[in-house]
């Protein structure tokens, strides 16, 4: 295994922090890199890593960084505004390209780049972290249950202890940009936080879901093909009206929160009681001749499990280069997700 040629670009943030410290326990000595030096510095010299100092508007730069590099694991968003300089820079020096993403609308942009990557001889892998890669795991075990799937149904409760600033300004784009769903194999404009849902249980008490833009929807319409997709987080009936009618404020508000907080030190990994939390999500899918399949799956904090799966996913693309713009389970399989410490998959 290639322990050193890749690098981490936004090492010093929440996520990015998670993933050096999971690279570190597996023998990687990845290239730290990021926008603030300060930050970068203190690191490097902590952990006994070599830094680049790169902001994403040097292009020129980026690109000679990237130049003697097989791969790169961008984890500093909102990802709308780094990653498409960070791919650029990509397919100029011939680097491969993986991120974390949730973010629909860049993360439908980098899939976008296919034939730009196959051209380069790269990989464009966006979405390797949590959200994507539990989703498309689940919705592969759904579909294979129910052939020619023409619905599936997608829901996720994500429990991570606190959230980073990148991830706040993708919250709050999406709830500025408004709902989308996956209709006909189209992503489609839909009100925010509609419709709403109770997740399947065994108990028969599922919990209530909204509708919300996720990356999900795309990846899962790629791997699986099917045509018709609803995804969503945890919201009663109330506060998904609520959402509904205040979402242009709280896009704002979500905006202005992460600026004030943007200089404040982001722990590097969840407490006690963070390590404690599991997070799970369930799918549903039917076809049209009535069969439906539906299944369940828990692991990890949020961030935690994101880290894990980023290092997995940087592992196998080192030792087999997949080339092309691909979502994760299309590049990795549908048993990335079972890799991480503590994931479970039961049918419902």
């Amino acid at each position: 295994m290639e322990t050193k040629n890749w690098m981490l670009y936004g090492a010093y943030g929440k996520t990015g922090r998670l993933i050096l410290d999971a690279a570190l326990s597996r023998g990687h000595r990845p290239l730290l890199a990021g926008r603030d030096a300060a930050r970068l510095r203190a690191l490097g010299q902590a952990t006994g890593l070599d830094t680049v100092h790169l902001p994403l508007e040097d292009a020129s730069a980026l690109r000679k960084a990237l130049s003697g590099i097989s791969a790169v694991m961008l984890a500093a968003g909102p990802y709308q505004l780094t990653g498409p300089a960070m791919r650029a820079a990509c397919l100029d020096a011939g680097c491969s390209y993986l991120d974390v993403n949730g973010e629909l609308d860049d993360f439908t942009q980098a899939l976008a780049s296919d034939a730009a990557a196959r051209a380069a001889g790269i990989a464009i892998i966006p979405g390797a972290g949590y959200g994507v890669v539990i989703g498309e795991s689940l919705a592969a075990q759904v579909a294979r249950r129910a052939p020619g799937a023409t619905w599936l149904r997608l829901s996720m409760d994500t429990k991570t202890d606190g959230h980073s600033r990148g991830a706040t300004l993708s919250i709050a784009n999406a709830m500025s940009a408004g709902g989308r769903d996956m209709f006909k194999g189209v992503l489609r404009q839909r009100p925010i936080a509609s419709p709403t849902w109770l997740a399947p249980a065994a108990d028969g008490r599922g919990m209530r879901f909204a509708a919300a833009p996720m990356a999900e929807l795309v990846a899962v319409h790629h791997s699986t093909a099917i045509p018709n997709i609803v995804a969503g987080i945890p919201m009663s009936r109330t506060a998904a009206a609520f959402v509904r009618l205040a979402r242009p404020l709280l896009g704002t508000f979500l905006k202005r929160y992460a600026s004030r907080h943007s200089a404040a030190p982001e722990p590097a990994a969840p407490d006690a009681a963070g390590a404690a939390l599991r997070s799970r999500a369930w799918a549903e899918a039917g076809n049209a001749a009535g069969t439906i399949a539906a299944a369940a799956l828990e692991t990890g904090e949020g961030y935690q499990a994101a880290a894990h799966i980023a290092v997995l996913a940087m592992e196998r693309q080192l030792e087999e280069p997949r080339v092309g713009a691909l979502t994760p389970v299309q590049a990795f399989g549908a048993e990335l997700a079972r890799l991480v410490p503590g994931t479970r998959i039961q049918e419902l």
